[in-house]
């Protein structure tokens, strides 16, 4: 009966590494496949939201006016708001080896602004935060950046 308590408890923390090794080493090895759902799912996240907003100020009225702020991430390789069509936001992304359009279509149409906003070819390289402005003037989003008030 002696020592019956380590026997157990050997047996139970072996059975624990039996389970937990081969876990982890799938998840290391599924580590870039997440890393880019996750990048998918936020840029999929700030198109909606870029989309939504728009329409929302949209129906507003003339002079209405939101600040928001996204998520880029760095495997975005191009944004498209506005441009050919006007009723449209587009994110291109890198992901796997593959090149995928996000795209939401919009009530309204969208313009840049005197300010416009550099998602990618900055400084960051093309990831991270951005505050952008959208004002509704005559039925027409204008979308302008915004500072970031946390970087003075």
């Amino acid at each position: 009966m002696k020592g019956q308590v380590s026997n157990e408890l050997l047996v139970v923390v072996g059975f624990m590494l039996l389970i937990m090794i081969p876990l982890l080493y799938i998840m290391f090895f599924k580590m870039d496949a997440i890393r880019a759902d996750l990048s998918m799912l936020q840029v999929h996240f700030s198109v909606a939201r870029i989309a939504f907003l728009v329409n929302a100020v949209g129906y507003m009225g003339d002079g209405s006016a939101m600040i928001t702020e996204i998520y880029v991430p760095e495997t975005v390789e191009s944004v498209t708001i506005g441009g050919a069509s006007e009723h449209e936001v587009v994110f291109t992304m890198l992901s796997q080896g593959e090149t995928n359009e996000i795209v939401q279509p919009t009530a309204f149409p969208i313009e840049i602004g005197d300010d416009p906003v550099q998602f990618a070819g900055d400084d960051r390289g093309g990831g991270g935060r951005y505050r952008l402005e959208m004002e509704n003037v005559g039925g027409t989003i204008v979308l302008s950046a915004q500072p970031d008030p946390r970087n003075p």
